[in-house]
């Protein structure tokens, strides 16, 4: 509850601040992973009662592949290793509640650690079938092109 309540305010404080700055405040750059093992995938369920793939936004001169091993292992316990850049994927908001930002989605792997609950919620494995029903549009989206990358990762080895 307190997270969201923080996470509301932030973006209360950086649209002022843009309207401010007369529109001229860029998008926040940030990343999302995308892990797949034996066909299930880790996802965050959050305290809403939505899932996502884990991800976050990026610190002052972090490159987002760094990004992806600290905000895996900040929000899922696990050490990450990012593999590929699936894509980017813009979020434009008219909400004074939300922020725009991009987002990089990596395919990561977890190179060891173990599942431990964070403050965005709690990690988990999610088979790929059952998957596709509890994304939000913006991370369907994001699964689908991994979807294409693995088949066509497939077709080239």
């Amino acid at each position: 509850m307190l997270y969201q309540a923080v996470k509301r305010l932030a973006g209360i404080f950086f649209n002022f601040l843009n309207f401010l700055l007369g529109g001229n405040l860029p998008p926040f750059g940030s990343v999302g992973m995308i892990v797949e093992k034996e066909h299930r995938f880790l996802v965050l369920e959050q305290q809403n009662g939505t899932v996502a793939f884990p991800g976050g936004f990026m610190r002052w001169s972090e490159h987002p592949e760094q990004t992806v091993i600290r905000e895996g292992k900040e929000e899922t316990g696990l050490q990450l290793r990012p593999i590929h850049i699936i894509g980017h994927y813009p979020k434009i908001t008219k909400s004074i509640y939300c922020m725009s930002i991009i987002t990089m989605v990596y395919h990561a792997e977890v190179i060891s650690g173990e599942l431990r609950k964070s403050i965005e919620g709690q990690p988990c494995w999610i088979h790929e079938g059952d998957l596709r029903d509890k994304l939000a549009p913006f991370h369907l989206a994001m699964f689908q092109d991994y979807l294409r990358y693995r088949e066509a990762s497939i077709h080239k080895a």
